[in-house]
């Protein structure tokens, strides 16, 4: 055996954390894909894949949950670390679209400064709520 059939063998630790890596990225497409089943079921003008994420948290919120999270959280850590370049297609698209976007560009920056507004004044609120509750205690 030479020095590259050793490096391609693997090592003891690595095939156990292929196989958690696996069965956690099945998790999260099996969730993903029952969202789109009760999408599909319920004609809710929510993207399945929100579903499936939104149905994965209340399984982690129940008492199975934590286990849930360890078996879940190699790929979920994994595809957070790539998700700039999962953005990259939605990007292009934009970019492709750029014409009739241009049509609409009023209507885009008056929706994205109310849009920002309302988070600013939000987070301002609770922020100030949080801060006089602390005072009182």
């Amino acid at each position: 055996m030479d020095e590259a059939d050793e490096e391609r063998t693997p090592t003891p630790g690595s095939v156990p954390k292929l196989a958690r890596w696996l069965l956690g990225a099945g998790l999260l497409v099996g969730f993903a894909a029952a969202g789109e089943a009760l999408r599909a079921l319920t004609h809710l003008p929510v993207p399945g894949s929100t579903l499936g994420m939104i149905l994965l948290l209340a399984v982690l919120l129940l008492p199975l949950g934590r286990r849930l999270t360890r078996i879940v959280a190699p790929a979920a850590d994994t595809l957070i670390a790539v998700l700039p370049l999962l953005l990259v297609p939605l990007a292009v698209g934009v970019i492709a679209a750029f014409g009739p976007l241009a049509e609409h560009a009023m209507a885009i920056i008056a929706a994205l400064v109310v849009g920002w507004l309302a988070t600013f004044l939000t987070a301002a609120f609770t922020a100030d709520l949080l801060m006089r509750r602390v005072r009182r205690s």
